[in-house]
């Protein structure tokens, strides 16, 4: 095999060709595609492009990423930002090192010809066998992890009930069924009624445990860059009051959960069981492969133990994040000016500024 790659910007006029590539990779995630790349521009200020590898004109593997540049501070460089959005590869063959080392190089290269200051590179669960690449080809200052948890579906057929129940653990099992007795209805919706409940459910949600929310402009601008064919809002009413809310992203074969919302004086009914429940029947039935519950913090074991219930297992996944001196000098000298002018992207792990 010609072990020769080229690497370059995918051009507007390849796009096509390539979300067609993506589909045909079994395990490619939304976060390679060029909409969620429009969705990150948007969010962040930034400009986005993504890195092509072919062999004899083939796209063998890719790699996005997003960059912002502010006046008198400097440039900053996620692949990806966002909540912890995966970037680093996406190849045909797993196992093609050559393509993804070609990949990693450039990215590298292209951060240092800017002279940026923090470059973060947050990796798929499915590339973390392949650490040793990153590494050589990255040369980070600072690793970061996560444990990524992921539930595999069943297949669309006959019991299918049965054996999405037998994924479950006992005590959410016993939840679910306790869900579905409970008159909940789901309506699966896009209208913007949908969308503020999502919203204000999920904002007054995040209030109340003194976090952060989501801005609202986040929302709509994942509505605009996302064809609806790749998301799934989703509401249970009660006696005709929306009381939970649930947003997924689609693609391929995996299901993203994104953000779910629950009025709290209904939270002992389950009514968010009732619609993953219902969303991941849907999903199996449609043929989706993965139900993808995002990151977990090691400390976040009440989380874990949620999603566990709902038959995850850990998938963990890695963070390499590299820094200039004049990123650190900075970090060090204004660190909230920083934060503020580069929001939703990583930039360096605090636990590791006193090392």
């Amino acid at each position: 095999m010609n072990a020769s790659v080229q690497i370059s910007a995918l051009d507007a006029g390849d796009e096509a060709s390539y979300v067609a590539w993506l589909y045909a990779q079994p395990k490619s995630m939304v976060y390679f595609a060029p909409c969620f790349r429009r969705f990150l521009e948007q969010v962040t200020g930034g400009f986005g492009h993504t890195l092509v590898a072919r062999r004899g004109g083939r796209i063998v593997g890719a790699l996005p990423y997003v960059g912002k540049r502010v006046d008198g501070i400097g440039a900053v460089y996620n692949s990806q930002p966002w909540y912890g959005s995966h970037g680093g590869c996406i190849l045909a063959r797993e196992t093609e090192r050559v393509a993804r080392a070609a990949l990693l190089a450039e990215y590298r290269a292209l951060v240092e010809r800017d002279e940026g200051l923090f470059s973060n590179v947050i990796i798929s669960p499915w590339e973390n066998a392949y650490l040793d690449i990153y590494v050589r080809e990255l040369r980070p200052r600072a690793r970061d992890a996560r444990i990524g948890q992921m539930t595999e579906l069943p297949t669309a057929g006959p019991d299918l009930e049965q054996r999405l129940e037998r994924v479950l653990r006992q005590k959410t099992r016993n939840l679910v069924r306790k869900s579905r007795n409970q008159g909940f209805s789901e309506q699966v919706r896009d209208d913007d009624e949908a969308w503020q409940v999502l919203f204000h459910t999920h904002a007054a949600n995040m209030h109340a445990i003194a976090a952060r929310p989501k801005p609202e402009s986040h929302f709509r601008a994942l509505r605009g860059s996302l064809p609806p064919e790749n998301r799934r809002l989703s509401l249970a009413f009660c006696d005709g009051i929306p009381v939970a809310a649930m947003l997924l992203i689609t693609f391929n074969r995996v299901v993203e959960y994104v953000t779910p919302a629950t009025k709290p004086e209904y939270r002992s009914r389950q009514p968010l069981s009732f619609l993953i429940w219902q969303a991941m029947l849907d999903a199996c039935s449609k043929g989706f492969m993965y139900w993808n519950w995002g990151g977990t913090w090691a400390g976040q074991s009440a989380l874990h133990h949620f999603k566990a219930g709902f038959g995850a297992t850990d998938h963990p996944y890695s963070y390499f994040v590299s820094a200039s001196e004049a990123g650190l000098h900075q970090l060090h000298r204004c660190r909230d000016r920083l934060f503020e002018s580069f929001p939703n992207f990583y930039l360096y792990p605090l636990t590791e500024l006193g090392r």
